[in-house]
């Protein structure tokens, strides 16, 4: 059976050998979209990542990150030098049996296995990865892993360490903090940061962990070091918390009173901060949403 011949011309820069040594062994066939090819033409940073986490392999770009498949073929594809084209000779340089194959896929990055656990007995200076560190581990994009860190339990220490913060250890001390502003008084609006984070870590905590805290359910952070709390942001965290224990309420009213319970008393809790997170049947009992919504 005749086999049909395919051709087509690659141009490389006139120092790829040097730069490359050996095309033999060097030399990969990508698949590649316009979006990765316009990235790639731009200089700008593609890295390959893999850890010990998973078996898998991705290809990150900037903003984006790709899964890599290699693909064997029973067709060898041969890079020559010189014109093949209209029976001009030339030299195979290489043979290739398969090629990577990419598609996109979403962030691979899971804190609670590459990042050490805080505790106030773990803070010391080398325990905890940089940002550098953590972008050369994790499987997804540069844009992609700042959001995530946003929007992930993560503490800072002074040395820009980061620690996996676990969500029981960030509510237990929110509670501390909560019962520290009721017993001054200090209005949601202006809580002074040191004077709170200092009160508050006396109560089972540590300084570092208040101050994250504080900073993690602000809204905004003033110059004079005031904390305008986000209350729609700790009432709904505070509210996941009631549902650990007591899976329905019989109405809004008594998941109300006991959120109020759960607040300093000049923060009164109202149902529209829990748009979301919240389900009520038709006979008004409440229940957590299965989609847990956003903070």
């Amino acid at each position: 059976r005749a086999h049909t011949r395919m051709a087509s011309a690659v141009h490389f820069s006139e120092t790829f050998d040097r730069d490359n040594g050996s095309c033999r062994k060097r030399l990969k066939l990508l698949e590649s979209d316009q979006c990765l090819l316009d990235t790639l033409e731009r200089n700008l940073e593609v890295q390959f990542v893999s850890n010990s986490n998973t078996s898998d392999t991705v290809l990150c770009t900037p903003t984006e990150t790709f899964k890599v498949t290699k693909v064997e073929s029973s067709n060898s594809t041969l890079l020559a030098s010189g014109c093949l084209i209209g029976g001009t000779s030339g030299i195979i340089r290489s043979s290739v049996r398969f090629h990577w194959e990419i598609c996109r896929t979403t962030p691979r990055v899971d804190f609670r296995l590459s990042l050490p656990v805080y505790s106030d007995e773990n803070t010391s200076v080398g325990v905890a990865p940089s940002l550098t560190q953590v972008q050369s581990y994790s499987q997804a994009s540069c844009a992609e892993l700042e959001q995530t860190l946003q929007t992930s339990t993560i503490l800072l220490n002074e040395t820009g360490g980061h620690f996996y913060l676990k969500e029981t250890t960030l509510h237990q001390c929110l509670d501390q903090i909560l019962m520290v502003i009721s017993l001054k008084g200090w209005p949601p609006s202006a809580i002074p940061l040191k004077a709170c984070a200092e009160d508050a870590a006396k109560h089972g905590s540590d300084i570092i962990l208040t101050t994250h805290c504080l900073k993690h359910f602000a809204l905004f952070l003033s110059p004079s070091g005031k904390v305008n709390l986000d209350v729609r942001r700790v009432a709904r965290t505070l509210t996941r918390s009631l549902f650990v224990t007591k899976e329905i309420y019989e109405s809004t009213r008594h998941l109300l009173n006991d959120l109020h319970d759960c607040l300093p008393a000049q923060i009164e809790p109202a149902m529209s901060w829990l748009d979301g997170i919240i389900t009520v049947s038709v006979n008004g009992e409440v229940a957590l949403a299965t989609d847990k919504g956003r903070t």
